[in-house]
């Protein structure tokens, strides 16, 4: 029951790591270039991960001197209901099969999910 999810994490691991390579720093291009284990690649996702957080903070310091008293309340919320929602949904991909792959499924979660936020966020008060 456990080996289509394997598979599937797999397919979706060494596929978003490709496509992922286009779509962040360098520095995590280079790594994930290098990296010949889990453990490496684990390494490579959480320096980035540490990096797309840095981008959401300031996005989200950013945004909040932008808006006034109650946007910046809505915008509060919504950034707690995000935490929320990305920590609950990306959880998930930490436990689907047991194996090492779920630490790779699960950390390109946060970090998709973290560099997706932090786009829409220095997007937000953009003309």
């Amino acid at each position: 029951m456990k080996r289509p999810f394997l598979l599937i994490g797999l397919w979706v691991c060494c596929s978003s790591i490709a496509q992922a390579q286009d779509e962040y720093s360098p520095a995590y291009s280079a790594c994930m270039k290098t990296a010949e284990s889990t453990l490496a690649m684990n390494n490579c996702n959480g320096a980035e991960i540490k990096r797309q957080d840095s981008r959401l903070n300031s996005a989200y310091k950013k945004a909040m001197t932008g808006l006034e008293g109650p946007q910046q309340t809505q915008l509060r919320e919504a950034q707690r209901a995000w935490i929320k929602y990305r920590d609950a949904n990306c959880n998930l991909y930490y436990s689907l099969t047991g194996g090492t792959v779920d630490q790779l499924n699960g950390a390109g979660c946060i970090l998709s999910s973290t560099r997706d936020r932090a786009d829409e966020l220095q997007a937000l008060l953009q003309p």
